[in-house]
């Protein structure tokens, strides 16, 4: 969405001073028109200042909400990472203490713990999505 904010600035004060330059150059008798501009002009200078200060607060609380989520974001995957580090221990431990009675080939222990931890991964962000 285009920010018109100063279009609008400058339209209202050409209205402004159109309608005064109007009202102070006109002597005939009846309607003068330069009320009516400088009504036309003050509504669209005040609505165009709403609307900027209610469009910059959006941003800041855009802005903050967006900083929440990254924080929360961060926070899941530091989590996430201490979790699957400490599962990737413990499974490096037992595969380790079976294969001192089972012989496992070296690919097929690499593909548990890839396997493994993909799956703990996977779940543990889960859970922290839900949680937090």
């Amino acid at each position: 969405m285009k920010n018109l904010f100063m279009q609008r600035l400058l339209y209202s004060t050409l209205l402004l001073v159109l309608g005064f330059i109007q009202i102070t150059l006109d002597t005939s008798e009846g309607f003068n028109s330069g009320y009516v501009m400088l009504f036309i002009g003050g509504v669209i200078l005040l609505i165009s200042i709403i609307s900027y200060f209610k469009s910059r607060n959006n941003k800041l609380l855009e802005k903050e909400r967006l900083k929440e989520y990254d924080e929360r974001d961060n926070l899941i995957d530091g989590k996430v990472a201490h979790f699957s580090m400490r599962f990737l221990m413990c499974e490096i431990l037992i595969i380790m203490f079976l294969t001192t009675f089972v012989v496992i080939p070296t690919n097929t222990a690499l593909v548990i713990v890839l396997v493994s931890i993909i799956i703990i991964e996977f779940g543990s962000r889960k859970y922290y999505n839900h949680v937090l």
